[in-house]
């Protein structure tokens, strides 16, 4: 396994407050006010991959800390059944802690099943003077509402792409990696919001000193690119085949905000008029997603519209 130091997400992973890119400046206010008054209540923190939930979550910890034997992490992909529940995480957080309390985080939580969210909730208020919990999901939608009413709710978005576009240059600069500004705001639309995966895109591209051209693989969101240059050719056919063909079951709700983002690049979506149609077409087939039976044939049906707009 690779050093994570070699791993620029991590080499470069934020580790004060200050340097974090935030979306929101009331964000930041309310972190520091966490820090300052060294208190963590009950979070829970959704928003899109790669937005910088869980290392917001390390500068809390950090910050506030919090001695490493009071915090328990967990991937709730992983362990998220009642057992694990009332075995693992009721005997961590009813035994002393070192310091004023103890902290479960739990990545993931959107796979927390129902009857685990209901312990949970139980437990965020039976154990609120020896326990607070973090929770992260991408999918805010599967958090019961008794459980969302005990935490402070942080909703993430993306930062604006010009800060991203600065935070991965800096990153190339520190490295003495020569690039072009076009090539990397191609990088840029492609994983955005994805900041993790727009660093690990890059570092994968950079050959002797230079960033290269992305080269297609088969890994999760590299269809992106491909789909960025059909987009820019208004090429709606081969954009539905790239994405039909490509697109694995966890990413089809990553489509729609990935054409949101970059459908005014198209030439044909450029008018204020096309645009606006082009957006209640995605928006139709964003909603058609949640309750239809096949996700790619919707997607199918949504570029053919797209393309006679």
């Amino acid at each position: 396994m690779a050093n994570k130091n070699n791993m620029w997400v991590e080499k470069y992973r934020p580790c004060k407050l200050k340097d974090y890119v935030f979306h929101d400046e009331t964000h930041r206010k309310f972190f520091n006010k966490i820090i300052e008054e060294k208190s963590i209540p009950h979070l829970l923190l959704t928003g899109v991959q790669g937005v910088g939930k869980t290392t917001i979550t390390q500068i809390l910890l950090d910050a506030c800390e919090i001695d490493p034997s009071d915090i328990l992490e967990m991937n709730a992909s992983d362990e998220n059944d009642v057992n694990t529940m009332r075995d693992k995480i009721k005997a961590f957080i009813t035994s002393f802690p070192m310091g004023e309390y103890r902290v479960v985080v739990l990545e993931e939580a959107s796979h927390i099943t129902l009857s685990s969210q209901a312990v949970l909730k139980r437990y965020m208020e039976d154990y609120v003077d020896n326990a607070r919990f973090i929770l992260t999901s991408n999918q805010e939608h599967r958090i019961i509402a008794p459980v969302k009413s005990r935490c402070q709710h942080i909703r993430f978005k993306a930062p604006n792409v010009e800060d991203v576009t600065e935070y991965v240059a800096k990153i190339l600069l520190a490295e003495k990696i020569s690039f072009d500004l076009e090539l990397l705001d191609q990088y840029v639309s492609t994983g955005y919001p994805d900041i993790r995966k727009i660093v690990h895109l890059v570092q994968q591209n950079t050959h002797n000193g230079t960033l290269d051209t992305l080269q297609l693989g088969r890994e999760i969101g590299d269809y992106k690119f491909e789909l960025l240059d059909l987009l820019e050719t208004d090429n709606w056919t081969s954009a539905r085949d790239v994405v039909c063909e490509n697109v694995t079951v966890e990413e089809w709700e990553d489509v729609y905000r990935f054409l949101y983002e970059n459908l005014e690049k198209s030439t044909k979506f450029k008018t204020k008029d096309k645009w606006e149609a082009g957006i209640v077409i995605i928006a139709d087939h964003l909603y058609k997603h949640s309750i239809c039976a096949d996700p790619e044939i919707n997607a199918a049906a949504m570029f053919i519209r797209l393309s006679q707009v």
